[in-house]
């Protein structure tokens, strides 16, 4: 049997207890009355409990005590019956006992931060009942706690990391076949919650597709960036986690200091959405240790990756360099040889003039032109005289002058002064002809 077929057959599963059924259905009717749902509380000790203790607390301040769930239900209103209702279910320590890697006072905590990041994120985008984006956030992860439920063994491993895999729903995917969005999207349709809330579920880890607008599912995104969960860092990148922070809350057309005051008061309004639901998270100091150490590995990761971009940098750096030198260099051969050919053409086109007027015995016609030719030729080879030394200075690779384009392209000026040089200073070293005499074999 797989996960999908076990949740739509089983009801043994991570369900809603009956009487939470009922009461959503029960409010979903137009007709509904506070007596009818006081009703179906009354079938569910543990929420009663929970219900009565709460109207009585000092939050509503009440001059007579409340001793009825009907009276309750009119005190707390409609939607916190709906979230205490939820949270009976969801935030049950009961569950995890023997679970041995959950600490439920942290598992609770992750959970309860993305909820009051959520109503908060609907209040600031305008959103009146601010109820089902809580109710959504308390929601979220219900798929990870379905796994935990159902399959500790196999879940221990994604928890503790041991999967490789670039996220966590990757990582349940490989082990399950499915991940905890799409399996708490199948338990959300199963318990008729409404289809805003099934799909905020099932979304609030998909960054495809995206939609502007204040819906509960771009509540949730936001909201689950906000609120750190242990589950949702096994493979978020810090700057890819900003880079998607500030990409839903243009979505939802919130400024940066609405986001900021939402995420500095996360810790005492989770602290008092705790007490609100009767629900243990631990208290200030617990938070602020969990706060603490995630700051710190947010800055080891985020120096880490300062490290590896800044070593990329120079490496790339030096390659484009490296590379500018060899495309300056291939540009300054191609220049240098240009001017090679023209010389040694200029040589050999006077040498076979020369010749021709030797071979028809035009010796007057040769001693008039021999002095241009002589010149033409003593030219042709100052110049490759000053090509030879131009390219053995910018031959050594590791000492290459030419790190760009431009200093290439002053070739033409360069090879100019050379050749002034060997000119003004007599740099060229003809044999002397008294050498050809005494060596008549040269």
């Amino acid at each position: 049997m797989t996960i999908l077929e076990d949740i739509s057959r089983n009801d043994d599963i991570l369900s809603l207890p009956q009487a939470l059924n009922e009461l959503l259905r029960e409010i979903e009717k137009s007709n509904y009355s506070t007596e009818s749902l006081a009703r179906i509380i009354l079938r569910d000790p543990a929420l009663t409990s929970r219900i009565l203790k709460l109207a009585n607390s000092s939050f509503y301040q009440r001059f007579s005590r409340t001793t009825t769930v009907q009276q309750a239900v009119q005190v707390l209103g409609i939607s916190t019956v709906k979230c205490m209702a939820l949270s009976s279910s969801v935030l049950n320590p009961e569950r995890y006992e023997k679970v041995s890697f959950v600490n439920t006072k942290h598992l609770f905590a992750d959970i309860l931060t993305v909820s009051v990041a959520a109503e908060k994120i609907a209040k600031a985008a305008g959103i009146k009942a601010t109820d089902e984006s809580f109710i959504a956030g308390l929601l979220h992860d219900v798929g990870v706690l379905y796994f935990i439920n159902h399959y500790p063994d196999q879940y221990k491993k994604i928890a503790q990391k041991q999967i490789r895999a670039a996220s966590l729903s990757a990582a349940e995917k490989q082990v399950f076949g499915i991940d905890h969005c799409e399996v708490g999207y199948h338990l959300a349709v199963r318990w008729r919650l409404p289809v805003s809330i099934c799909e905020a579920v099932r979304d609030h880890h998909s960054f495809a597709a995206l939609v502007p607008g204040a819906s509960v599912t771009n509540i949730i995104r936001l909201a689950s960036l906000l609120g750190h969960t242990s589950a949702d860092d096994y493979g978020w990148d810090p700057v890819e986690r900003m880079t998607r922070t500030n990409q839903i809350a243009q979505l939802l057309n919130l400024t940066k200091d609405q986001i900021e005051e939402i995420s500095v008061t996360l810790m005492t309004d989770a602290l008092a959405a705790a007490e609100f639901l009767n629900t243990s998270i631990g208290n200030v100091e617990d938070l602020l240790m969990r706060a603490n150490k995630e700051i710190w590995r947010t800055y080891l990761i985020v120096h880490n990756l300062f490290q590896e971009r800044q070593e990329l940098s120079q490496k790339l750096l030096k390659e484009e360099r490296d590379k500018g030198a060899v495309e300056s260099k291939n540009i300054a051969i191609a220049t240098l040889s240009h001017y090679v050919n023209n010389a040694a053409m200029a040589m050999y086109g006077r040498t076979q003039l020369l010749r021709q007027r030797l071979k028809r015995g035009d010796t007057p016609r040769v001693l008039e032109t021999l002095p241009a030719s002589l010149d033409v030729i003593e030219n042709a080879v100052r110049k490759t005289v000053a090509v030879i030394a131009e390219i053995k200075e910018i031959s050594p690779i590791d000492e290459v002058e030419f790190y760009n384009m431009s200093q290439a392209m002053k070739l033409d000026d360069r090879i100019e002064r050379r050749i002034k040089q060997l000119s003004e200073e007599s740099g060229l070293v003809l044999p002397d002809e008294t050498m050809f005499e005494e060596n008549p074999s040269r």
